[in-house]
């Protein structure tokens, strides 16, 4: 007989900790190694799992990428959230804008590893991770500027949006630097004129 824990047998926790630790461990060495350079079986050899093991939890190895990437996602869509409990343009805008610029220092060296990589170049990532990422950009260009946005709303948006690419070639300013830098082109990119200073 299993003891229940939050509902689940003993067997299930012990299964859903293994898969957060699969998911740990491959976040690192993608971070350490690039995702190209990492196996599933050196994720499982950094375990102690035979790779068998870590097929059980993950079919493949985009899968594994999808949830190292999914409390990002989640951590965008709650910032979205926000934004859209907000009254007027400039809060809305200076709101995503704070929250998205924290996420890129969060995320860092994630997006310089992710930009170097040639396995996930922007045609190879997982269906699923670009067709969530693709609902969240829909949203937020939404809540940026409405339900008609012009042609130039749409390049800056764009232009905003593909920032996490450009990260490897700012790798030698301090995160302080990088924040202020990101946020007053991303203001201006979006033309918020007259922006409270950080």
């Amino acid at each position: 007989m299993s003891s229940p824990v939050r509902g689940l047998s003993s067997r299930a926790v012990q299964a859903e900790q293994t898969r957060q630790q699969i998911v740990d461990t491959a976040k690192r060495l993608f971070e350490e190694r690039g995702y190209n350079s990492t196996s599933l079986q050196s994720i499982a050899d950094e375990l102690g799992l035979t790779k068998a093991a870590v097929y059980y939890h993950f079919r493949a190895k985009g899968d594994i990428l999808h949830a190292v990437m999914k409390p990002g996602i989640q951590q965008l869509a709650t910032l979205l959230d926000e934004a859209e409990a907000l009254r007027g343009r400039r809060a809305r805008v200076e709101h995503i804008v704070d929250g998205y610029v924290e996420f890129l220092l969060a995320n860092r060296v994630y997006a310089v590893m992710a930009a170097s990589d040639p396995d996930l170049d922007r045609g190879k990532r997982h269906d699923l991770l670009d067709s969530e990422a693709a609902a969240l950009r829909e949203r937020a260009m939404r809540l940026l500027f409405g339900d008609a946005p012009s042609g130039a709303d749409r390049i800056a948006f764009h232009a905003v949006a593909s920032l996490p690419d450009i990260l490897r070639d700012l790798v030698d300013l301090s995160d302080e630097e990088l924040r202020e830098a990101l946020r007053t082109s991303v203001l201006r990119f979006l033309r918020v004129q007259g922006a409270r200073p950080r």
